[in-house]
């Protein structure tokens, strides 16, 4: 049996793993350590374009699932709806004008939720609230989607 000696290509090996390691650790490591709390945090959503009669089924007080996985939740604190305005198109004077359509409307909806707060996030559960943000919104007898515009800390 022959007894394998240390070379320079097994220092240069464990040089180069320790170096990974400390990068992964000045990187990383103060997200993990990040600290949060939790707070209820006020957001709303806004729906676009709706058919009328989704904003009726909805109502202060009422659970609402925030995800896919019906894990993530909050309650509903206002709804307030709006005209859908339209932008179309006017062939005889050659410009655009805004137009209200009577059969469709904008849902706004303030939403109250329990939150994990850090400096770089707020989440409920898995999902991430934040602007602009393409949020499910699924209560007894509606479900849609929206987007979140305004969060109230």
């Amino acid at each position: 049996m022959k007894k394998s000696k240390w070379t320079i290509i097994d220092t240069v090996i464990v040089v180069a793993a320790a170096a990974v390691l400390a990068a992964a650790g000045v990187i990383f490591g103060p997200s993990l350590m990040e600290p949060s709390t939790n707070e209820t945090i006020t957001f709303t959503v806004m729906i676009q374009d709706r058919e009328k009669g989704i904003a009726a089924a909805m109502s202060e007080g009422d659970n609402v699932t925030l995800s896919l996985t019906e894990k993530d939740g909050g309650v509903i604190k206002s709804v307030r709806t709006e005209p859908t305005v339209v932008m179309v198109y006017d062939s005889i004077d050659g410009v655009y004008r805004n137009e209200v359509n009577d059969e469709r409307e904008d849902i706004y909806i303030e939403i109250e939720a329990d939150c994990k707060v850090t400096d770089k996030s707020i989440t409920t559960g898995d999902t991430d609230i934040k602007v602009g943000a393409d949020i499910p919104v699924r209560g007894k007898g509606y479900a849609t989607n929206g987007y979140i515009i305004d969060i109230v800390d």
